[in-house]
């Protein structure tokens, strides 16, 4: 015999399954090299090791495992390993893109994180650039805009945006949850026909190759606000520790006004949040939590989910309040 379930235990369990499970919109590619090329974000854009894949393997990373992506001879070009993601990011597909992650550098010259370039400065990240600079670049039609420092040996949080008509922005970060928000640079995002790649490498732009480490790398198909690119990485330095996946999962909300539930919270609209911060995520007591989303001080507030029990208790008291009414 079948048990029965609560009406209102169904619905929640809906609910969460919905949320929780379903592709989301914007997020085009999650990689979390769990011993894999998989995308995580539910789309199938499925990575594939490309050149010199014996330089290719998988090591303990940012969060669990990440992709190691040697480079035995750094001055040189095309002797490192690269993977394929197979998005393509050009501005006659995608006017609005944002791609990066988190990195960590083995060592470096001028070399690539991740680019759809074949010549001629097309959209991508840089390590360095051509004339020695320090930090990271973002590059669309002319030479890069540069951000940050880099830190061989430290994990960073490395992300790019670009929009048609629009701007190129280059987000660097570091993994201190106490350091709460990136510095950033921008410049015109000028890339024109001839298009680059119909993919995006991770691991290289053009010829220049990454000695390095990648993990939690993702592809959105617009671009990211500085309050949302700050708010993934926020995210996940926090306490919830929510990958981009999540993350995505708040920004459908905010964007629609909605409410549902994600990582184990239930997410409403907020306002009155400090918006000092770009993207700051809030413990609030009580295992609540905020994340601020816009520069009005609008958001997200978390609260926990009501317990099993409790869900029953009410619609036990549901029960017997309609009896009492007949």
């Amino acid at each position: 015999m079948m048990k029965s379930t609560s009406p209102i235990l169904l619905s929640l369990a809906g609910a969460v399954c919905l949320i929780g499970s379903a592709p989301a919109a914007s997020l085009l590619g999650y990689y979390d090299f769990e011993g894999n090329y998989n995308d995580s974000s539910g789309n199938a854009n499925t990575a594939v090791p490309s050149q010199n894949p014996t330089e290719l393997s998988f090591v303990p990373g940012f969060r669990g495992q990440a992709l190691d992506i040697n480079d035995p001879a750094t001055a040189d070009p095309n002797t490192g390993g690269s993977v394929d993601i197979p998005i393509n990011g050009n501005p006659n597909v995608l006017a609005g893109v944002t791609f990066g992650g988190w990195v960590n550098i083995d060592s470096n010259g001028f070399d690539g994180f991740m680019a759809m370039d074949n010549g001629g400065w097309d959209r991508g990240i840089t390590i360095s650039n051509n004339i020695s600079s320090p930090g990271f670049g973002a590059a669309s039609g002319v030479g890069p805009v540069m951000a940050g420092t880099i830190t061989q040996g430290a994990w960073q949080y490395v992300v790019g945006t670009f929009n048609q008509p629009g701007d190129v922005n280059i987000y660097v970060g570091d993994a201190n949850p106490l350091t709460v928000t990136t510095l950033n640079n921008f410049g015109p995002d000028l890339n024109a026909a001839p298009w680059g790649l119909e993919l995006i490498e991770l691991g290289r732009y053009d010829n220049q190759d990454m000695d390095g480490k990648a993990d939690d790398i993702f592809v959105f198909g617009d671009e990211l606000n500085a309050h949302e690119v700050n708010s993934i990485r926020n995210l996940r330095l926090s306490a919830l520790d929510f990958s981009p996946v999540l993350a995505n999962d708040l920004f459908e909300l905010f964007d629609t006004s909605g409410s549902g539930s994600v990582g184990g919270l239930d997410w409403s609209p907020t306002s009155g949040l400090s918006s000092t911060n770009p993207g700051e995520v809030f413990a609030l007591g009580g295992s609540q939590w905020a994340v601020v989303l816009d520069d009005a001080g609008n958001g997200l507030l978390g609260v926990p989910e009501p317990t099993v029990p409790a869900i029953l208790g009410l619609s036990a008291f549901l029960l017997l309040l309609r009896r009492r009414r007949r």
